[in-house]
């Protein structure tokens, strides 16, 4: 995959997530593991090396980690230390934002996936 298009995938993914957010009902705590996982992908693809490698491994691994954490916390967030306590809950149904968000981070990891040289 030519360097360009990851390169505008790094552009597109907030982009993106910033245009779903207006347009279609996204909760705060998707937007928030969305934004870790895209300084995950941006801290590894400006300081690890070689940058051919760096920025498709940086894409695949920050998409992996913010699709992982929305859909882990999408009915509430319960720490392993007080496993009566639940943060954030929510019983309704998944807001149509979110699952576009993780749709979104899905596809950028499988663009940063597809073009690293796995041979």
């Amino acid at each position: 995959m030519p360097r360009t298009v990851l390169l505008a995938a790094y552009v597109a993914w907030p982009a993106g997530v910033v245009v779903l957010r207006l347009t279609a009902h996204t909760r705060g705590r998707c937007l928030v593991f969305t934004g870790v996982g895209y300084l995950v992908a941006l801290v590894i693809a400006t300081t690890a090396t070689p940058s051919s490698v760096a920025v498709p491994l940086g894409l695949m691994l920050g998409g992996l980690i913010a699709v992982v954490m929305c859909l882990n916390t999408g009915h509430g967030l319960t720490p392993k230390h007080d496993p009566g306590t639940t943060y954030w809950a929510y019983d309704g149904k998944i807001p149509r934002g979110d699952r576009l968000v993780e749709v979104l981070g899905a596809l950028v990891a499988i663009c940063g996936g597809v073009s690293l040289n796995w041979g």
